[in-house]
């Protein structure tokens, strides 16, 4: 047989195009809402339904819990290695209880990284992930960004984090996962120092659960593109049957 050209061996042909996960521009963490704050708000579930939330979970990894306006009682939302569950308050004969549910994960498959950026000197630190190349092999080409189908107000909420974590949070799903839902949860605190703020972003659809939890603290007197974040990030399969 003729001997097959050099560019017909698969180990030197380009990769598939990976699409570039979008930057979005700031949007803003709106404050001063005088609702009950995640802690309070999480009591007020009682502690049987934070057991049920806590064994579904697995290890809870990050938690939050608001009071919807015009509800008497909060939403939870608990994410842990073996599940992303919500305790959502309903009446079952009469009786106020809550429903739990949970969306089963791959606790084996759990991915994490750690994201410090420190505006003040201008640079940032993250765990540093590499793509091998065959031999001699061009890098894959980049797909231009594409954008996930979100309210522009959760694409706002989501641009405030660092470009790092953006794109932790964003990847899995730019190729071909549908109906992406995004749940977000916030809570400041202010004192002479500055200002402190607690954050969680969700990601979450069929195949991929991502999620960014930890804080922006902000020095008085210092503009909040110079604010120090620390985030875990986590990226987990969905447990599919």
């Amino acid at each position: 047989p003729a001997p097959r050209p050099a560019d017909a061996d698969p180990a030197r042909l380009p990769a598939p195009a990976e699409p570039a996960a979008p930057i979005h521009q700031p949007g803003g963490f709106p404050t001063g809402d005088s609702a009950p704050n995640r802690s309070r708000c999480w009591d007020m579930l009682g502690p049987r339904t934070r057991e049920r939330l806590a064994e579904k979970a697995g290890t809870v990894l990050a938690w939050w819990a608001r009071l919807d306006p015009g509800e008497e009682r909060p939403t939870a939302i608990a994410f842990g290695p073996l599940g992303l569950c919500r305790a959502t308050p309903t009446t079952r004969h009469g009786r106020p209880v809550y429903l739990v549910e949970r969306l089963r994960l791959d606790a084996g498959a759990l991915v994490n990284e750690t994201f410090t950026v420190d505006g003040s000197a201008r640079r940032s630190r993250g765990v540093a992930r590499f793509r091998r190349h065959a031999p001699d092999a061009p890098p894959p080409p980049v797909r231009p960004p594409t954008t996930l189908d979100l309210h522009p107000q959760q694409l706002g909420v989501l641009g405030n984090y660092p470009a790092g974590v953006q794109e932790f949070l964003q990847r899995p799903f730019l190729r071909d996962d549908r109906n992406v839902a995004a749940d977000y949860y916030y809570e400041e605190s202010r004192d002479f120092t500055g200002q402190r703020l607690y954050t969680v972003f969700c990601l979450s659809a069929d195949r991929t659960v991502t999620l960014a939890a930890g804080t922006r603290t902000l020095p008085r007197g210092r503009p909040e593109e110079r604010a120090k974040w620390e985030i875990e990030c986590y990226r987990v399969p969905v447990l599919r049957g």
